[in-house]
């Protein structure tokens, strides 16, 4: 005979399941929104291109971090432009 499951049991399986539907949300808005924005400079006004963008930050210029990630086709993707710029 198969086992009868308890309207408790059933009740605590939808919670954990709601639970866990909302921590996945939350996870991927955060890992989403973990790519810094571009600071402020006149290299960074409007969208540059991926190619000006690899230029930097692929070779070791002076003051620029390199670029923790594989080159992408647009950096606007992941990187929203600062608020100001100029």
């Amino acid at each position: 005979m198969a086992k009868k499951i308890s309207k408790g049991q059933i009740n605590f399986f939808r919670v954990m399941a709601v639970i866990g539907i909302v921590v996945i949300i939350i996870v991927v808005k955060e890992f989403l929104n973990a790519a810094p924005a571009l600071p402020h400079s006149k290299i960074h006004k409007g969208p540059p291109p991926a190619k000006a963008c690899l230029e930097c930050h692929v070779k070791e210029a002076e003051n620029t971090p390199i670029m923790p990630h594989r080159p992408m086709s647009s950096c606007i993707i992941c990187h929203e432009p600062s608020e100001k710029n100029g």
